[in-house]
């Protein structure tokens, strides 16, 4: 059945490989945030990985015999059931912090969109990377407003910096080529996971359009 609580959850595990990782991960991707908080109060990710070391430390006491005298927990009602959980305070995770999290542990975003705070600027200015590629625009220069979610650097034959980044947003992705130049005006800039403006000129190759940058700024 449905897991009760987060307690519920924590003691119908008995498989002693729920360690500090992969709890973490749970915790992190978002996959407990559902569960009824029951005596944990509530399922916030920045509260419960503040508290792991006591999770686990919950689980591991629920693997003991239900007699043992020496639980850190208070039995609720004595006999078999299971003891209460509560966790302290503690600071709540960050909007970019849970985003973070979902596209490293899972590959996409779940909560949300690091360009959630942009939208309605982006929506105005009509930039969307699928339009701009389907669309080229005519005049010299476009913006492309979106997440680098790639970064390849390499050396020219004479051995200069040189980067390749892909950047996302709503609709879809573009590679962005840095040559050296101005790789070593904006490498501040365009670094991973970064939300950033990137001006240029589209450059067209093999049928696939790419973006020379020639300026940027982090949004």
């Amino acid at each position: 059945g449905k897991f009760k609580s987060l307690a519920d959850f924590i003691d119908r595990i008995k498989d002693r490989n729920l360690n500090k990782k992969s709890l973490e991960a749970l915790i992190k991707c978002g996959a407990l945030d559902d569960l009824p908080a029951g005596e944990a109060g509530f399922n916030e990710r920045g509260l419960m990985l503040a508290n792991i070391d006591l999770l686990l430390e919950y689980h591991k006491e629920r693997m003991k015999d239900a007699q043992n005298q020496d639980s850190l927990f208070v039995l609720v009602g004595g006999g078999a059931s299971a003891p209460s959980l509560s966790l302290p305070p503690a600071p709540e995770a960050s909007v970019p912090d849970k985003l973070l999290w979902e596209k490293e542990l899972l590959g996409l975003y779940v909560s949300g969109h690091p360009l959630d705070k942009h939208k309605a600027k982006l929506e105005k200015l009509n930039l969307s990377i699928t339009k701009i590629k389907s669309e080229p625009p005519k005049k010299p220069e476009v913006m492309v407003v979106g997440i680098v979610n790639a970064v390849r650097e390499i050396l020219t034959k004479n051995n200069e910096p040189m980067l390749f980044l892909t950047i996302s947003d709503y609709t879809g992705s573009i590679e962005c080529v840095v040559f050296p130049s101005t790789y070593q005006k904006l490498r501040n800039i365009l670094t991973l996971d970064a939300c950033v403006a990137v001006v240029g000129k589209l450059s067209k190759r093999d049928g696939e359009i790419s973006l020379i940058a020639e300026k940027a700024k982090l949004c």
